[in-house]
């Protein structure tokens, strides 16, 4: 993607209110988690959604009280804001990153533009993206 495509949809993902990137992470979610329920051992996709989630929140080493809400109305997990901080922490390494994107690689394209756009509705829902979540994002995207 060129660079100046690549910004612009960067600065819609930022630019988009709370309840859009609900929508699109919803939207993605109820795209993927089929797909991975049917390939995780357990037959739940919940195993491999949350590691792209808490690789996601974890780049920048920061987790903030929007990050936790959005966290909690994408997915209805009933867990406390230390307990997802701390849960979310445990993907801050280089290996989660790597994993994450080894991963999304050998997707089929259809899961991986929905597991792109969850990841984006992510890093964005705080109005910001680090350069820690840009390199992630780009890395995903290569």
């Amino acid at each position: 993607m060129a660079n100046d495509a690549y910004n612009q949809l960067l600065q819609e993902y930022v630019n988009a209110p709370y309840d859009v990137l609900l929508a699109v992470a919803t939207e993605a979610l109820n795209k993927v988690m089929p797909v991975f329920s049917e390939i995780a051992e357990d037959g739940n996709g919940a195993s491999i959604v949350l590691p792209f989630i808490c690789t996601t929140l974890a780049v920048d080493g920061k987790f903030t009280e929007l990050e936790y809400k959005f966290i909690k109305d994408v997915t209805g997990l009933e867990l406390s804001y230390d307990e997802l901080r701390n849960l979310v922490q445990q993907f801050y390494s280089a290996e989660w990153i790597n994993a994450v994107d080894n991963l999304i690689d050998n997707c089929p394209n259809e899961v991986k533009q929905a597991l792109l756009s969850f990841c984006l509705a992510f890093v964005s829902v705080d109005e910001h993206i680090s350069r820690e979540e840009n390199a992630f994002i780009a890395k995903l995207m290569a």
